[in-house]
This record gives structure tokens, C-alpha cells and sequence, in this order.
């Protein structure tokens, strides 16, 4: 039982740091998109810790280039996971920053249609769309995060230590709880001095739900059933806290006033 519990101790810190460097990798990715189409399109764009903001006027499609990049990141970390092996907490870094690259390119597409002021539906105003364009790449974003949330949801839970970890109701509430909750709600208070004062980039108001999607998808999945019947030790992934570290202290020191690019 102390062996258990010790194990989803660091289970829970590994996730919590995992869940906060993937929210931060993927901010930073999308960021550099839309640096790099700003670039492209001449809107010298200015950077700092928790947007991109464009200086000079110009065309609005340069604000898909964050959602494109971000996403093709996302795509070939989730081609690095899968070729992966074991269930260690640097496979559960990279599971966790991959998923956030999706959110992080998903969820501009979904509120395209909800309030209209993402950057995915600046660009897409500016190419003046049919409106029947706005409900298919909702549709798009919407069915990117379910499918997302289909294929995360066992992933995560295969991480359990041991298949009693999901045998019972109980007992999967519980791992739910650690993998999901913990790392939500640790997580995300762990990014809020680089998200902090939030201005208008939308970052931190999206915390919220992708937690509530994460737990939705975790109690609605289907146990795996591969779990390892021999409990595997967890080890704290002290790399993902010190590359953890880094990133935020670099945004801190080098982007809190802005960078002109």
C-alpha cells in the first residue's frame, strides 16, 4: 500500500509538471507562428511572455501562422509518442505536450463561432468567407478536440503503475484524480506568473477548459488492457522541471518587456 501511494505521489508530480510544460511549449510554439508570419507579412510583430502583438497594419491572415505551426508541432510530437516506449515521466512530458499543441491549435478554431475575436477569426475575416466557412471550421475544432480527447484519455490512463490502479470504480477515480485533477489544478497554477497580467491573448481563461475536457474524456474512456501487471516504480522527471524552469525564467527575463522582431 506505501509503495502504491508513494507511486502516485510522483505520478502526480510528474503529470502536474508535464501538464505545465506542455501549456508552455505550446504557448511559445504558437507565439512563434505568428512571429513568423508577422515577419512574412511585415507586421513587425512584438512579442512578449503571453501574446504577439502586430505594430504595423497589414494583412490579418498573417494570425493563422501560430495555429499552423502549432499544430504541425503537435502532430510530430504525437508521431514521436507513438514510436515511443515504456511509461516513464519523460513519455508522459511529451504525451502532455503534444496534447497541448492540439488544444493549443483546436481552440481558436472552435471559438471562431462562439465569440469571434480568435486569431483564427481574424485571419478568417480578413479573407471575407462565406458564413457557412465559419461553421465548418468550428465543426473542425470541435471534432479536432473530441478525437483528441478519445485518443488522450487511454494514453493517459496507461500510465497507471499497476493494473489495480484501474480495477475498481474507486480505485480509477482515484488515479483519475492524481493524472488529471492534480496536474490540472497543480499545473496551472504553475504557469500563472507567465500568464499573469493576461492581457487579452485569451491564454488564461482557456486553462478552465481544457481541464474540464480533460476530465470528461478521462472518466468517459475505456480501461485499457495493458495495463503491466507487475507494478512499475515512478520516478520524478526532474528534467521536465528544470526545462520547466528555464523556459518561464527566459520569458521573464527576455520577453516581459517586449521583443521587436
Amino acid at each position: 500500500m506505501r509503495k502504491r501511494r508513494l507511486n502516485l505521489a510522483a505520478l502526480a508530480v510528474n503529470s502536474s509538471l508535464g501538464f505545465a510544460l506542455g501549456t508552455v511549449v505550446a504557448l511559445y510554439v504558437y507565439q512563434l507562428g505568428l512571429v513568423a508570419a508577422g515577419l512574412l507579412f511585415d507586421r513587425e510583430p512584438l512579442w512578449y511572455p503571453d501574446q504577439v502583438e502586430f505594430t504595423v497594419s497589414g494583412s490579418e491572415v498573417a494570425r493563422f501562422g501560430g495555429i499552423l505551426l502549432v499544430l504541425l508541432v503537435g502532430w510530430a510530437l504525437a508521431s514521436i509518442y507513438r514510436g515511443g516506449t515504456g511509461y516513464d515521466g519523460t513519455r508522459l512530458t511529451v504525451l502532455w505536450v503534444t496534447l497541448h499543441c492540439f488544444r493549443q491549435g483546436l481552440l481558436p478554431l472552435v471559438r471562431v463561432f462562439f465569440d469571434g475575436a480568435s486569431d483564427a477569426d481574424r485571419a478568417l475575416a480578413a479573407l471575407d468567407p462565406p458564413e457557412l466557412l465559419t461553421w465548418v471550421v468550428t465543426a473542425f475544432g470541435i471534432a479536432g478536440l473530441l478525437g483528441l480527447g478519445l485518443l488522450a484519455a487511454p494514453a493517459l490512463l496507461r500510465f497507471a503503475p499497476h493494473a489495480e490502479d484501474l480495477s475498481t470504480k474507486r480505485a480509477r477515480l482515484t488515479f483519475i484524480g492524481v493524472v488529471g485533477i492534480v496536474a490540472w489544478l497543480v499545473g496551472a497554477l504553475l504557469v500563472l506568473p507567465l500568464l499573469l497580467p493576461d492581457a487579452e491573448s485569451g491564454a488564461l481563461e482557456l486553462l478552465p477548459w481544457s481541464g474540464v475536457f480533460l476530465l470528461f474524456t478521462l472518466v468517459a474512456s475505456p480501461e485499457p488492457r495493458d495495463i503491466d501487471p507487475v507494478r512499475r516504480p515512478v520516478r520524478l522527471a526532474w528534467g521536465t522541471l528544470v526545462l520547466l524552469g528555464v523556459l518561464m525564467a527566459a520569458a521573464k527575463v527576455f520577453l516581459v518587456d517586449g521583443i521587436s522582431l
